[in-house]
């Protein structure tokens, strides 16, 4: 009797293992037209809700690149704490959002900063057009900054000014050489960025050789700034300056 009893037991758990998937599957297709229909609503209030966030995350780009583009030095001063926070505010914000949309935007201020070189002519309208770019840049660089490579391999100037706002912003992705090179093979206003870059990567770093390696770096952009013809800009001097002055051994 007891063996029995097992019997009915194992067919039982046998009967409900296999009848459970089987009124799952009977019911998916008798519904199947409304469970389609539920899920397209959901993707669509889904992208509105993404198309809403996006609208807003454009609005603050916008309004910090305004403010700063008139409010600071010609060629954009340092990272301020208003751009830290919209940098900040924008991460959060974007964590429910494809990367692909933020690496979209970005991709597309690379090209505006190429524009902008090649259309405008060199002076202040030029270099507020500039400061514009890299202002929204730094906004968006926490959020892709394990794009980095990507960017400092580009054939594109205006990438290449995207990998420094993301070595300005987060600093601990920097790559000092690579940095370093950039004050061969860049315009005046990506030196300018660039030595904020070594600035920002000097706030944490530590260890004598780390040090070392960085003052050599700046020393030589330095050396490449003043040995270029023509007036050199003084705010990249100054910079370098403070940092190799910072970093004496």
């Amino acid at each position: 009797m007891e063996a029995y009893a097992k019997l009915l037991t194992a067919v039982a758990a046998i009967v409900g293992a296999v009848a459970w998937p089987a009124v799952f599957v009977a019911t998916v297709l008798v519904f199947r037209n409304d469970i389609r229909a539920a899920f397209k609503k959901a993707q669509i209030l889904l992208d509105r809700v993404n198309k809403v966030k996006w609208a807003d995350i454009a609005v603050e780009l916008d309004r910090v690149a305004d403010i700063e583009a008139e409010s600071g030095p010609d060629k954009g001063g340092k990272i301020t704490l208003r751009q830290i926070e919209t940098a900040a505010r924008i991460k959060i914000e974007s964590q429910e959002l494809d990367i692909q949309a933020l690496l979209r935007e970005l991709d597309r201020l690379c090209l505006e900063y190429d524009s902008i070189r090649r259309a405008l002519p060199s002076g202040n309208v030029r270099t507020r057009a500039m400061t514009r770019v890299i202002v929204k840049m730094r906004s968006l660089a926490p959020s892709v900054a394990d794009y980095l490579d990507a960017y400092k391999g580009s054939g594109s100037p205006g990438s290449r000014l995207a990998a420094i706002a993301i070595m300005q912003m987060v600093p601990a992705v920097a790559d000092v050489e690579w940095l370093r090179e950039r004050f061969s093979s860049e315009q005046p206003f990506a030196f300018y960025h660039a030595s904020l870059a070594l600035q920002n990567v000097a706030n944490i770093t530590n260890g004598p050789e780390q040090k070392h390696r960085l003052r050599s770096a700046a020393q030589d952009a330095l050396a490449r700034i003043k040995g270029f013809a023509g007036v050199p800009d003084q705010e990249t001097v100054e910079v370098l300056e403070s940092l190799i002055s910072s970093l004496r051994e």
